[in-house]
C-alpha cells in the first residue's frame, strides 16, 4: 500500500490495519483512538452538516485542554473509572461536562470494534458544583431602545441590533440572513415600507454560518418584519449577508457584542447585554405596544403549545406585517 501524505498519516494508517486486520488485539491509546475514529466520524458528520461549526470547534478545544493531557497516552484498556472520577474534580463544572461527554463518545468507538468490554465513561459521576453566575436579565424600554439603536448607528452592530432589538432574533438569527439569495425583500404594507426577512440558518459566536434550517427549533425557521424607518436602512445593505464583514462573511458575534458595548458606552448610555435586546423586543411590544402574546410568540419563533399550534399552525409574513405595521403606526399617532 502507498500513502500519501506525511510520515504521521502513514504510522496512523498502519495503526489502523493492525487493529482491524491483526491476529493480535492491538490496544490503541486514547490519542490513536480519537485520531482513528472520532476525528474522521467529527470531520464527516461537519461536512455533512450534522455537526455544526461551533460544536466541532468546543470539542477540539476540549481535547487539547483537557482530554488529551490527562488521557492521550493511556491505553485504552487503561482507563478507569475511579481515575476519570479524580481528573473531573480538577475542572469547572461545565468543562468537566463537556470533557467527559468527548472521551465517553471516543471510548465509544472502542467498544463498538471490541477493544473494550465496557465504556469506562459511561457511569454515573460526581460532577464539580456548578458555581452561581448571574446573567444580566436588564432590558430596554421603547424609547431607550430607540436611543440605543441611535448610538450604534454606523458600527457592525447596528443592523443586527435592528434585527434583535426591532425584529425579535436571536444573535446567532440576526447575522445569519443573505441579500444575494433574496432572503431580504421590501414589502409595502398599509402605506408603509418593511423588510421581510426570512430566517433560515444561524451565524455561531465566531462568525462561521451554520447549515440551512439548522435552527433551535422548527418553528425558529420564520419570516421577521423590520418597520420604518429602520427598514430603510435594512433594504440599504448591499451584502451579499445582510450583517457583512467587507470581505463577503457574516460578522461574528464577538465583534458585534464589542461595538454595541462601546458605542453605548461612549454615547453615556448604559448598555444592556446584546442578547438582551430580544428580551427587550418581546417586553416594549408586549406592554408598549400592546401586540397580542400569541402572535408574539410565533413571531419569536417559540413552539406552540398545543396540537394545533405545533403542527398546523404556519402564519405567514402577511399576518406578521400586518400586525407590526398597527403596532407601530399606532405609536407614531400617539407621538404626533
Amino acid at each position: 500500500m502507498t500513502i500519501s501524505g506525511t510520515a504521521s498519516d502513514g504510522w496512523l494508517m498502519l495503526d489502523r490495519l493492525h487493529i482491524k486486520h491483526g491476529s493480535d488485539t492491538v490496544m490503541p491509546t486514547v490519542s490513536q483512538a480519537f485520531e482513528m475514529w472520532w476525528l474522521p466520524d467529527a470531520e464527516e458528520r461537519l461536512e455533512a452538516g450534522e455537526l455544526s461549526r461551533n460544536t466541532y470547534t468546543n470539542k477540539m478545544s476540549r481535547w487539547q485542554c483537557h482530554v488529551k493531557p490527562r488521557w492521550g497516552d493511556v491505553f485504552v484498556g487503561d482507563v478507569k473509572v475511579l481515575e476519570i472520577q479524580e481528573w473531573l474534580k480538577s475542572l469547572t463544572s461545565a468543562t468537566a461536562e463537556s470533557s467527559l461527554a468527548l472521551l465517553r463518545q471516543i471510548l465509544e468507538f472502542c467498544v463498538r470494534y471490541e477493544l473494550i468490554d465496557r465504556n469506562p465513561a459511561s457511569g454515573g459521576f460526581r460532577m464539580p458544583r456548578r458555581a452561581e453566575r448571574s446573567h444580566s436579565k436588564d432590558v430596554f424600554a421603547l424609547d431607550e431602545m430607540i436611543a440605543g439603536l441611535d448610538a450604534v448607528r454606523g458600527t457592525a452592530a447596528y443592523i443586527p441590533a435592528i434585527m434583535s432589538g426591532i425584529g425579535s432574533c436571536r444573535f446567532g438569527e440576526a447575522l445569519s440572513a443573505r441579500v444575494d439569495l433574496g432572503e431580504v425583500r421590501r414589502e409595502e404594507v398599509d402605506g408603509m415600507v418593511v423588510a421581510v426577512v426570512d430566517l433560515v440558518r444561524q451565524v455561531d459566536a465566531s462568525g462561521h454560518p451554520m447549515p440551512d434550517h439548522a435552527m433551535k427549533t422548527n418553528a425558529s425557521e420564520r419570516p421577521i418584519v423590520i418597520p420604518e424607518p429602520w427598514s430603510l436602512d435594512v433594504l440599504a445593505e448591499d451584502g451579499p449577508w445582510l450583517c457583512d464583514n467587507g470581505f463577503g462573511a457574516p460578522v461574528s458575534q464577538k465583534l458585534v457584542a464589542r461595538c454595541w458595548k462601546k458605542a453605548l458606552d461612549d454615547a453615556g448610555i448604559k448598555p444592556i447585554p446584546f442578547r438582551n435586546l430580544r428580551n427587550s423586543w418581546r417586553t416594549y411590544m408586549r406592554w408598549e405596544l400592546g401586540v397580542p402574546e400569541d402572535m408574539l410568540e410565533a413571531m419569536m419563533g417559540h413552539v406552540g403549545r398545543n396540537v394545533g399550534e405545533v403542527h398546523y399552525d404556519r402564519p405567514r409574513w402577511e399576518y406578521f406585517a400586518a400586525e407590526v405595521v398597527k403596532a407601530w403606526k399606532q405609536r407614531y399617532r400617539c407621538e404626533s
